[in-house]
């Protein structure tokens, strides 16, 4: 099956092909990896879907027709840190472009982010340094893999930095890696050149960003932990009011948090721990984590596990951020404030719930 593809022509930030991740494969001590920002990377997929079916396109049946439906909102797409990439499309294919804005163009024309547009062959795309927030989403309909013919390693294509060496995900993106993508987009695309040099909802900006990500501190929501639990309201109180800055060592591995007061003045008695030493000594050496959980080592400046943590951990941990919070945290950038308020598991659940509804279905 012939597949066409976009190539890397320089980069000078980050890139890597990002889905949903591995969800059950953590048991093999492999880890989850997946977009670090859910919402701008569905959005890009439902972008996609919805120019399609406002332009009446289809798709010519293919053997593999039914996966690609049943997969088109978390199609794989390129996550771009800090942007400084260009790309020249050796095919035709309809893009869409999401998350922090990273002053895109294609053939040296400005175009705007959160929008879908057309790619003809031999167009070039460049995507600068964005002004604010991190990660930059690039979709195309049935996604991208970095080989021909490629299958996904345990259900995923995401490519995870610290098991790049394993080679079950293709290699570090760089200059010359070819991006393909199948021959259903091929074919809806050529379909679509018949029809008009454009989609006609090529050019509706996509308004849910401003509606979704904090415009200035963000508060995080947090299910609090049996440990959390067993502290006094006082303990609880210091760390619920306590405003952290995210640190420069912040990855996709975990954020790093530092009090903003012990930046002032680094030293901590006995006495002004949040966490006694007496709860601290009951926590158990190591056990499983999760995306999202707050670690609080000696220091008491926070870790909050993010899409490529561990498989476990031997920090206490005070509780779980909920995950539509930790996609608008991926896009903080050091030095920017949180802090931390309680909700129930319940409320957390109802919620992702919700979101999942709305781009994936």
């Amino acid at each position: 099956m012939s597949q066409g593809y976009l190539e890397i022509i320089n980069i000078n930030g980050q890139a890597s092909i990002q889905d949903l991740g591995r969800l059950n494969a953590q048991h093999l001590g492999f880890s989850a990896s997946g977009a670090a920002d859910e919402f701008a990377f569905l959005s890009a997929n439902k972008l996609i879907n919805d120019t399609l079916a406002a332009n009446k396109i289809s798709i010519k049946h293919q053997h593999n027709i039914d996966e690609l439906k049943n997969k088109k909102s978390h199609c794989a797409a390129i996550e771009v840190t800090l942007g400084q990439v260009s790309f020249e499309a050796k095919a035709a294919c309809i893009i869409a472009i999401t998350g922090a804005d990273c002053q895109a163009k294609i053939n040296n024309i400005a175009v705007n982010n959160w929008q879908c547009y057309q790619l003809q062959t031999g167009d070039m795309l460049e995507f600068a340094m964005p002004k604010t927030e991190l990660h930059s989403y690039l979709a195309v309909l049935g996604g991208f893999t970095c080989q021909k013919a490629q299958k996904p390693w345990l259900g995923s294509y995401s490519q995870t930095i610290n098991e790049m060496a394993l080679g079950f995900t293709g290699e570090k993106l760089t200059v010359g890696s070819k991006l393909y993508f199948s021959a259903q987009t091929k074919v809806l695309t050529e379909s679509a050149l018949e029809k008009t040099n454009k989609p006609k909802e090529a050019n509706k900006p996509f308004k849910a960003p401003s509606q979704f990500y904090a415009q200035q501190n963000l508060t995080l929501r947090i299910m609090p932990s049996s440990l959390f639990l067993q502290m006094s309201s006082e303990q609880q109180q210091r760390f619920l009011t306590t405003d952290y800055i995210i640190s420069p060592d912040s990855n996709r591995m975990g954020y790093r948090l530092g009090d903003s007061r012990s930046q002032k003045s680094p030293a901590k008695s006995a006495n002004e721990k949040i966490l006694s030493e007496q709860l601290r000594s009951r926590c158990l050496l190591s056990m499983p984590v999760t995306y999202g959980m707050v670690q609080f080592p000696d220091n008491e400046q926070p870790i909050i596990l993010m899409k490529e943590r561990q498989t476990m951990g031997g920090y206490p941990v005070l509780g779980t951020v909920m995950q539509t919070d930790l996609f608008r945290l991926s896009q903080m950038r050091p030095g920017e404030k949180v802090n931390f308020t309680l909700i129930s598991h319940q409320k957390a659940q109802q919620q992702l719930t919700a979101f999942y509804q709305k781009y994936c279905l």
